[in-house]
């Protein structure tokens, strides 16, 4: 399987484009914006993405003058949003808020999409989203070691819930278990996963760490690992799960994408007002303080890690046999 190609053209344009603004782009910046944005994110209000975008659009409204509008499109693992997005007209007035399925797990998993990656210009890698491994916190198992002990002497006899086949929450276990050499049974939802992790109805799940953050520190589930490289500061006590199985990565991230043929200038003023919100004390603090990872990344970088994300999780889609009907 390839990875999804986005137009390098556009993504090494942008940063040419960047650098014209700062040289003679004061007339460029103050055009764009010149009316309300729109971010289509596609997960319901209130879910991690759609706080995180909106947290974004106040910090862009403050600098800019011009509101942005959150249009929610949840559904179809993030599909719905992206052909919208794919469809809107490339003026920079509609963009796209999210996550690894669209570009990185989707075209793996999915016959046919009604969208391609060269549909889009990558903007920038806003943060990555470490996710929790958390278990009950009555269960037996104290450490990840516990976990997978018992795993390997009772193949799929264990269970692991996720938000749906091929969703982050899925793919990101199934690689942790291929890298341990275990097996457990899958048990995918349509709705809240964790209550039944709490109540022991299933062992153990990933969860993204906004999410299992208050739970950790509410008592009602115990965290075995991080998914992350490094542990996460509002978990310090918590082991990166690499710290056990070395190399292990199984973060999801966010990211802001444009329609292809958006203006240079546009995306160059769209890249720079979002570094400058990514860099701001206030924006990163609250990143941290749900266990995210601020990073800010520019375009070219941004593309590097997209090719490279989607050839590790199309390597797990395949070695696991993930597929959606």
């Amino acid at each position: 399987m390839t990875s999804p190609r986005f137009p390098r053209r556009l993504v090494l344009g942008m940063a040419s484009a960047l650098l014209a603004a700062c040289a003679c782009g004061v007339q460029a910046r103050a055009a764009y914006p010149a009316k309300p944005v729109r971010l289509v994110v596609p997960f319901p209000a209130g879910t991690s993405p759609d706080v995180i975008a909106r947290l974004w659009g106040n910090a862009f409204t403050q600098s800019t003058g011009q509101p942005v509008i959150v249009d929610n499109r949840p559904g179809a693992s993030t599909i719905i949003a992206a052909q919208a997005v794919a469809n809107a007209t490339a003026d920079g007035y509609t963009l796209l808020w999210t996550v690894n399925n669209t570009f990185s797990i989707n075209p793996f998993v999915y016959k046919k999409l009604p969208y391609k990656a060269e549909d889009f210009v990558p903007i920038t890698r806003v943060l990555s989203v470490p996710y929790v491994l958390v278990t009950s916190a009555q269960s037996k198992y104290l450490t990840l070691q516990d976990l997978m002990r018992e795993a390997k002497a009772r193949p799929d006899a264990l269970s692991y819930a996720s938000a749906g086949i091929a969703q982050g929450t899925h793919v990101a276990l199934a690689r942790l278990l291929n890298q341990a050499g275990v097996s457990m049974t899958h048990v995918p939802y349509k709705d809240q996963f964790v209550p039944d992790v709490i109540a022991q109805r299933i062992d153990v799940a990933f969860d993204a760490s906004t999410g299992a953050i208050p739970q950790v520190k509410a008592g009602k589930v115990r965290a075995l690992g991080v998914s992350s490289p490094q542990r996460i500061a509002a978990l310090p006590d918590v082991p990166a799960i690499a710290e056990i199985y070395p190399g292990f990565v199984g973060d999801s991230w966010h990211g802001i994408f444009a329609p292809r043929g958006t203006p240079e200038p546009v995306l160059a003023a769209l890249l720079a007002q979002s570094q400058r919100i990514v860099a701001s004390p206030e924006f990163r603090a609250t990143l941290q303080g749900y266990g995210l990872t601020p990073v800010g990344e520019a375009p070219e970088a941004f593309h590097r890690f997209l090719e490279a994300d989607a050839r590790a999780w199309a390597q797990v889609v395949k070695a696991n046999d993930i597929k959606t009907d």
